[in-house]
């Protein structure tokens, strides 16, 4: 309990005018004043009789309403928070304020929220009706993935007379999951496959019942091919008859999922390792619905491994692996993860490495993908930093600016022969800015299925 500003505010004013008369009655004391000046302070005298006087029934209603005020016992709260929240995506947290009593009741109302969430128009000021209840909205904003632990309800309670502010702690305490920003394929689960993928960008070979396995046989439709006529069908239905063949399914897409500090770069409020999570869970979400297995691993921190699943609904799997996984502070040991990859997985499978590598990574990484390579397909995904595409477009106005642009272009080259020689061993790789990683991982991953080479 303390005091309210309503009675600092009374009990400035109040002793500010104790001392105005204390300070008048020695004036007078010492004036050889006439009679009337004594008359007048008699009057004076009187006054500061009925200043102790009033101070005294003050200092009773204080304690009275201190008493009666101790306990706001028949207040409570009720929140509820969403089922889970996805990084970057503003959400509502509910309140439910109930007033038992049978008098109206004035309070402000903030939250104990984790430090994970940003949380807008806190606290709340309001005033309950007898034995009522209100309903706050308030929105919040994930910053960070992982549990979000939401404490208590905080209330400052004004008694009746508004001479006291009590505070207290009410409802539960509860936890939320942060994900990362899967929507655009929530949003998205009730459209077909294709349609999906071209709202994201991906450009897919259209092809006509091509694949390596058998899928159905139809009639024969223009632009089918003679190698696609099946001959016995043909014959017993007395009408051209064709092989459907699609992708070949059941295969194994493995991630190795670089923790290192390298993707701990912002281009903007979201991490290069965020987008990297991103990318990985949309790919592997694809992958599913084509009827392939998707495992991961991550290494450079926080080791995970989760051996390859199928089905679609393995989604929701992944992301509670990956959910609460942050990067860290460590080096990349791209040899060691391949080695330890290699000691889990026996059954040939695409693996991509999601990383950010320079160019004092390339012996390690080469000797990596080599070693994968003897027995799976490789592909290494390479993020590219938005700061080198901007740098390069700047306009070159003075000699500091010139010295910049030569050094990223001297970057970007070194950057780009590191790439080359990856390639030229054989290695797939994309460079992606981190915001289209996503669209280019997919677009990989169906240019691989459709050449056969899984």
């Amino acid at each position: 309990m303390r005091p309210s500003r309503r009675l600092l505010r009374v009990l400035l004013a109040w002793t500010a005018l104790g001392f105005v008369l204390f300070a008048l009655r020695i004036v007078d004391a010492q004036s050889t004043a006439s009679a009337d000046m004594l008359n007048n302070t008699g009057g004076l005298a009187d006054a500061h009789s009925l200043w102790w006087l009033c101070s005294a029934f003050l200092a009773m209603a204080m304690l009275w309403d201190f008493l009666r005020h101790r306990r706001f016992w028949k207040l409570s709260v009720v929140r509820e928070l969403p089922h889970s929240l996805a990084l970057g995506v503003s959400a509502q947290v509910r309140l439910e304020v109930r007033n038992g009593y049978n008098f109206p009741v004035r309070l402000d109302v903030t939250e104990m929220y984790p430090d994970n969430i940003q949380a807008r128009d806190l606290p709340v000021s309001l005033e309950l009706g007898p034995v009522s209840s209100r309903t706050i909205n308030y929105p919040v904003l994930p910053i960070r993935r992982g549990e979000a632990h939401f404490g208590l309800t905080c209330l400052r309670v004004t008694t009746r007379w508004g001479l006291w502010q009590k505070q207290s702690c009410v409802g539960e305490t509860e936890t939320v999951k942060v994900y990362p920003n899967f929507a655009p394929i929530a949003n998205s689960a009730s459209i077909g496959l294709e349609h999906q993928i071209a709202q994201l960008g991906v450009h897919l070979q259209q092809r006509r019942g091509e694949g390596s396995d058998f899928h159905q046989l139809r009639e024969f439709r223009e632009g089918d091919s003679l190698r696609q006529i099946d001959w016995k069908a043909t014959a017993r239905s007395r009408k051209p008859i064709s092989r459907e063949y699609q992708d070949e399914r059941d295969q194994d897409i493995v991630f190795l999922l670089d923790c290192g500090r390298r993707l701990r770069a912002k281009d903007d409020h979201i991490s290069h390792f965020d987008h990297a999570l991103n990318a990985l869970l949309l790919t592997s979400y694809v992958a599913l619905r084509q009827g392939d297995a998707v495992g991961l691993m991550s290494f450079a921190g926080e080791q995970r491994w989760l051996s390859p699943l199928k089905g679609p609904a393995r989604i929701n799997t992944i992301l509670n692996q990956l959910y609460d996984l942050h990067s860290s502070t460590d080096t990349s040991d791209y040899l060691q993860a391949a080695e330890q990859f290699l000691a889990r997985s026996r059954k040939r499978a695409l693996v991509i490495l999601i990383t950010n590598a320079r160019e004092e990574d390339v012996e390690d990484l080469a000797a990596a993908s080599q070693l994968l390579a003897k027995k799976h397909i490789v592909m290494v995904a390479n993020l590219r930093d938005v700061y080198l595409d901007e740098m390069l477009e700047r306009r070159v106005s003075n000699f500091n600016s010139a010295l910049s642009y030569c050094g990223i272009v001297d970057h970007t080259r070194r950057r780009r022969r590191v790439l080359a020689k990856l390639q030229s061993m054989g290695t797939i790789m994309t460079d992606s800015l981190p915001q289209h990683l996503h669209i280019d991982l997919v677009n990989e991953y169906f240019k691989l299925k459709r050449s056969g080479r899984l």
